[in-house]
């Protein structure tokens, strides 16, 4: 990397400590490889190490640790070098790049089983005792290990698993699938649950006493699960309900029916998909019928279409009014009339008006679309830009307000004649009475 000058390499570790131990022995691995790999010679495959190598490992310097007070000094950093150069030159030997062969290891001038003066290979293994001392200090210093208590169910057979106990005991007859029942199918979901767990109680019921065997196990195969009274009721339960209706039908029905109303089964048919007019007529009635009670946004449902049919209710309310106005002229293209007030408006002028009145009688309240598209083909109106430019909005709201004109003046209409027939009546009753009197008082005297 370009480094020319010389650079001083310091390996920091803990004195008397097994990290001196796992140097070392890298250290003869590193001359094994370059004695015996390294030259080509094929080694048999080394051994694991001993139990006793091992403790041994461990056991390197940690009397001291344990024995060691707890206070830590401070030395001087020349005193620690100082000392790691001596125990480097110690191990020259081992640290030699050199390769050697394999005579090298059995050398006289180095004994390998040698360290800090005590020989390993004449000592042999320690005393019981020095080894039952050493695993005392180290599980006192790791501390006690806690054990998972095992949790064992007490209905499992002991030695056996949940699978395998499961596999022992009789197996049960499972329950009968019920139909998935909404709540807009109308389905009378509680009773019908109830006879499906009745049976389903009463089949487990029989396959014990059938397990049992003998003469019980036997007479149990001619047991009813329901009786045939209860077998009826859960048929009829089922047909009353209607399976065949889905989500997208209900909320298309009740948008119908707060349209055209629930007595107009024949226009709700029509716009529901594979809907006949007696599969629509049932649902109607079954769902005002049972709905109260099984729906839980029943009132929601019922306000909104009751809000429509009073919607329905004013628009024929109009329609009415608009036809018995325009028949009361025998030309109302040209002659119709309305007394405006203060409601006549500057967008629109009379001839404007009766057009919009008399048109809206021939297509039909509602029919904002057609009205637009009749003012555009009326030749009247050909050069009438601005209104030819409104929108169906604009129109809807001026027909109202003439509808509203209509119907105020057959009211004020109405109340004249009540109270010229009442004027009359009163003064048929205040001519008449006189003579009564007469009458009377002439019977009363004698002849």
């Amino acid at each position: 990397i370009g480094q020319k000058k010389q650079v001083n390499i310091y390996r920091l570790m803990v004195s008397d400590s097994i990290e001196e131990k796992m140097i070392e022995r890298a250290e003869l691995k590193l001359r094994m490889d370059a004695a015996v790999i390294q030259q080509g010679r094929l080694a048999d495959k080394s051994k694991s190490m001993s139990k006793e190598d091992a403790i041994a490992a461990i056991r390197y310097g940690a009397d001291k640790i344990f024995k060691a007070s707890s206070a830590i000094t401070d030395e001087d950093i020349e005193v620690i070098l100082s000392r790691g150069k001596d125990l480097t030159q110690d191990r020259s030997q081992l640290t030699d790049k050199d390769k050697k062969g394999l005579l090298d290891f059995s050398s006289a001038e180095f004994n390998y089983q040698q360290f800090d003066g005590v020989e390993y290979s004449r000592q042999g293994n320690a005393t019981a005792a020095a080894d039952l001392q050493f695993m005392t200090n180290v599980v006192e210093a790791m501390g006690k290990r806690e054990r998972a208590t095992a949790v064992y169910s007490e209905r499992e057979p002991r030695g056996f698993s949940t699978q395998q106990a499961a596999s022992l005991m009789p197996k049960l007859p499972k329950m009968r699938r019920m139909p998935d029942m909404r709540d807009f199918q109308l389905y009378n979901a509680t009773r019908i649950q109830e006879l499906f767990v009745k049976e389903h109680e009463a089949e487990i019921a029989r396959s014990k006493r059938i397990a049992q065997g003998g003469q019980g196990g036997d007479a149990a195969l001619d047991d009813e699960l329901l009786t045939p009274e209860e077998e009826i009721e859960r048929k009829e339960l089922l047909e009353a309900g209607f399976g065949n209706w889905n989500r997208a039908d209900f909320n298309r029905f009740i948008r119908l029916a707060e349209r055209f109303g629930r007595k107009d089964v024949v226009k709700i048919a029509r716009e529901v998909e594979g809907k006949t007019v007696e599969e629509v007529t049932l649902y109607r009635d079954a769902l005002f019928e049972r709905g109260p009670t099984m729906l839980a946004e029943w009132e929601r449902i019922e306000r909104k279409i009751l809000d429509g049919e009073k919607k329905l209710a004013v628009r024929e309310e109009m329609q009415e009014a608009l036809r018995v106005k325009i028949n009361k002229y025998e030309n109302a293209w040209q002659l119709l009339s309305l007394k405006y007030g203060t409601s006549r408006g500057k967008i629109f002028n009379e001839e404007e008006d009766r057009f919009l009145l008399c048109m809206t009688n021939k297509l039909g309240y509602g029919q904002w679309d057609e009205l637009k598209r009749e003012i555009r083909r009326s030749p009247e109106f050909r050069f009438d830009w601005i209104f030819k430019s409104r929108t169906p909005q604009e129109l809807s709201r001026r027909v109202d307000l003439l509808i509203r004109l209509v119907m105020n003046e057959g009211r004020e209409k109405e109340g004249q004649n009540r109270s010229s027939h009442g004027k009359r009546a009163a003064d048929g009753e205040t001519k008449g009475a006189p003579p009564a009197k007469a009458a009377k008082e002439n019977e009363g005297t004698p002849a």
